[in-house]
C-alpha cells in the first residue's frame, strides 16, 4: 500500500500534508485581502457620505453663482476690465464645480457588473473619445493588442474610465506633441500563492516625465505635479481605485524628459467565476 503511494520518493501522507499547507497559505492570503477591502470599503462608504453631504451644500451656491456669472457677461455694457475679472471669477467658478464633481467620483464606491471583456475594443472605446484632442495637440497615437489576447473579467464603462484618465494625463504630460502608444498582452500575476491568468495594458507617452521622488505619491489622491488650476490631483487616484475595485494592479514607471509608462494588470475572465 505504501510503496503504490509512493511518487517520486515522497509518501502520500506527506505529499497530502503539502498541499493542505498551500491551500491554507492561499486561504490566509485570501482572508488578508478580504479583510483589508472590508476596511476599506468602509472607509470610502464614510467618506463618500461627508463628500455627499459637502458637495451638495456647495455645490448648490456655486450652480446658482454661475448662472448669476453667465447672466452678467451677457450685458454688452460691460467694460472689457470688469468682463475680464468676471471670467477669471467664472472659470474658478467652473473649477470649483469640477473639484466637487472629481471628489463625488472618487468617494462613490462603483457596482461592478463584471463580465467578458475584450480589452482592444474597450481601449479603442475610450481612446475614440481623445481623437479630436490628439490632431490638435500633434499627437501620434500607436496601439499594439497581442492576438493571443483573453477576456478580461471586468466592468467596461468603469474601465473606461480608468482608462480614461490616464490617456488624459499622458495628454497633459505632451502639451507640444508627441507619441501616444497603447499595448496589451497576455501576462500572469506574480506574486501570488497561486498565479493568475490576466492581461497586462501598457499606456506610454513621451511627454514631460514624472520627477522621481513624486513616482511614490501619483495615486495619492489631491497629489498633482500640474501647476495651480490645471488638475484636481484626482484622476490617476480614481483609476487606481477602479483598478483595485476590479482585483487589478496599477503601476508607473517614469524618466524626467524621458515620457512615462502606466502598467495596468486585469484579470482574464474564467468560467468559473
Amino acid at each position: 500500500m505504501i510503496k503504490r503511494s509512493l511518487e517520486d520518493g515522497i509518501p502520500a501522507t506527506t505529499q497530502d500534508l503539502k498541499q493542505r499547507n498551500e491551500e491554507l497559505v492561499l486561504a490566509n492570503e485570501r482572508l488578508v485581502v478580504d479583510q483589508r477591502e472590508l476596511l476599506r470599503q468602509q472607509r470610502l462608504a464614510v467618506l463618500g457620505k461627508l463628500v455627499a453631504t459637502i458637495a451638495h451644500k456647495i455645490g448648490t451656491p456655486l450652480t446658482a453663482i454661475s448662472g448669476h456669472l453667465q447672466l452678467l457677461l451677457e450685458d454688452p455694457g460691460l467694460s472689457s476690465d470688469v468682463n475680464q475679472r468676471l471670467q477669471i471669477i467664472f472659470r474658478q467658478t467652473h473649477r470649483l464645480n469640477t473639484v466637487m464633481q472629481d471628489l463625488l467620483n472618487f468617494a462613490r464606491t462603483p457596482t461592478l457588473s463584471l463580465e467578458p471583456v475584450s480589452i482592444p475594443q474597450c481601449l479603442d472605446q475610450a481612446l475614440q473619445l481623445f481623437l479630436p484632442i490628439f490632431d490638435k495637440q500633434s499627437i501620434q497615437l500607436s496601439t499594439q493588442y497581442d492576438a493571443s489576447l483573453p477576456l478580461a473579467c471586468a466592468d467596461c464603462l468603469q474601465l473606461q474610465d480608468a482608462f480614461n484618465n490616464l490617456i488624459d494625463n499622458a495628454i497633459d504630460a505632451m502639451p507640444h506633441g508627441g507619441q501616444l502608444t497603447v499595448s496589451a498582452r497576455p501576462q500572469e500575476s506574480q506574486g501570488r500563492v497561486v498565479n493568475e491568468a490576466g492581461i497586462c495594458i501598457e499606456i506610454h507617452d513621451t511627454g514631460t516625465g514624472i520627477p522621481s521622488d513624486c513616482l511614490e505619491s501619483v495615486f495619492q489622491a489631491f497629489f498633482t505635479t500640474k501647476d495651480i488650476g490645471e488638475g484636481t490631483g484626482l484622476g490617476l487616484a480614481i483609476a487606481s481605485e477602479i483598478v483595485q475595485q476590479h482585483h487589478g494592479k496599477l503601476s508607473v514607471e517614469s524618466k524626467e524628459g524621458k515620457g512615462t509608462t502606466f502598467f495596468l494588470w486585469l484579470p482574464a475572465w474564467n468560467e468559473k467565476m
